[in-house]
């Protein structure tokens, strides 16, 4: 394979130039497989090689005229790695590239619309909240599901013979009666187009804010965080992951950003940095981090390079952190579930902390802090007029209010 990609990127026969080396480093980092599928079957080596023979060079403006499939990432991730690219905002960079790439496919009376609306509205508030936290693949696919509702609704309106400048409340009315999967979305394209009298009196339904649903029994989060803690016939980073979200109630996308610079230890304890502030762990997790640490360390996938943080958990390439699709197929596939681990332990949580703290700790919107807030209050009292109902003394279990307060978080 390195002669086939010496002969792509470099004069046939010879070895390559200074200015080629950076990109032959960043390939031999790569899985040899992901090279050789992307180089044969897009011919996107030959594409990149081409750049620099006429003095272009690589850059992400170049990479981005390639096919945006999971092997360009792979490649691309490996240039920023070796330095031949600069980091970026990825998730964010690729709203914008999807954004460019459907816009043309669609019907001509609906392009202009819709790019406002992506332009103006997704995009320009996906930046400014880039600006002041992380923007992750999750962000940029929740966008990218908010302008394709807007997109099917246009289409179903074609379809039912109308138009935007023929729309009616009876349209609107019948379409959210369908069920849309994503009617919070479509109502917020509704009101943008309102707002700029695109559409005038329109009723636009609210969808309900949703509170949690699921939960843990006690017994269940107790036993699993136990297992996290305790089992060693658990992978070390399913045990770590899972107790943090057991214990922290933090997302998996916030787990496999930390870097192993947020694990400290001082005279007396083990601590680790959530967003911005210091949290002791238990000494059993602990335990667990220094061993993390300790692996990464001593030649396993730790990886620091130009600008690149040492992830605490690597994914492939190293330059980038685990993908959490993967990770949270892991933690089912062990039992850990986390949806309803992380309720359960926000519920523990808020029970016993001011909103603000879970706000600041937990790195959750202040209103979403207090939303919890007032449904844990809300929950508590009727299970304390359930108890008090209750003739057998028997423990409630969670599907019926939230996990008890005195949880083992």
């Amino acid at each position: 394979m390195l002669a086939k990609i010496t002969t792509l990127l470099g004069d046939e026969g010879s070895v390559p130039d200074a200015r080629m080396k950076p990109m032959f480093d960043a390939l031999a980092a790569v899985s040899p497989g992901s090279v050789h599928t992307w180089a044969v079957n897009d011919g996107s080596v030959t594409g990149l090689a081409e750049l620099v023979r006429a003095g272009r060079g690589i850059t992400h403006e170049e990479i981005d005229k390639l096919p945006q499939n999971a092997r360009t990432h792979h490649i691309r991730a490996a240039f920023v790695a070796a330095g031949v690219v600069p980091q970026r905002n990825e998730a964010l960079a690729q709203l914008q590239l999807w954004v460019d790439r459907i816009v043309p496919t669609l019907p001509a009376q609906h392009q202009p619309v819709i790019r406002a609306y992506a332009e103006w509205h997704i995009v320009r508030r996906a930046r400014l909240r880039s600006a002041r936290r992380p923007f992750r693949p999750g962000a940029d696919a929740a966008n990218r599901q908010r302008i394709q509702c807007a997109i099917n609704f246009l289409s179903w309106l074609a379809d039912a013979g109308s138009s935007i400048g023929t729309l009616a409340q009876h349209h609107v009315d019948t379409y959210f009666a369908t069920g849309p999967s994503n009617a919070r979305a479509l109502g917020t394209f509704l009101a943008w187009m309102q707002a700029r009298r695109l559409i005038t009196g329109i009723e636009i339904p609210r969808e309900k804010d949703g509170l949690p649903q699921r939960f843990q029994d006690y017994e269940d989060h107790a036993e699993q965080l136990r297992r996290c803690l305790t089992d060693d016939e658990l992978p070390l980073e399913v045990r770590i992951v899972g107790a943090l979200i057991r214990l922290y109630a933090m997302r998996v996308t916030r787990i496999v950003e930390l870097t192993c610079d947020r694990f400290h230890r001082d005279d007396t304890h083990a601590y680790l940095v959530i967003e911005q502030n210091a949290v002791v762990l238990p000494p059993s997790l602990a335990a667990l981090f220094d061993e993390l640490i300790r692996r990464r360390r001593s030649g396993g996938r730790a990886y620091s390079g130009p600008g690149v943080p040492a992830w605490m958990f690597p994914g492939r390439p190293p330059s980038r952190h685990r993908n959490t699709t993967a990770l949270q197929r892991d933690l089912t596939k062990y039992g850990l579930p986390t949806l309803t681990a992380r309720n359960s332990a926000m519920i523990a949580n808020i029970s016993d902390l001011e909103p603000v703290v879970v706000s600041d700790l937990f790195g959750v919107a202040a209103k979403t802090a207090h939303k919890w807030a007032q449904f844990a209050q809300a929950s508590w009292a009727t299970y304390l007029a359930a108890r008090s109902a209750d003739t057998q003394s028997r423990r409630p279990r969670v599907s019926a209010s939230p996990l008890h307060p005195q949880s083992p978080c």
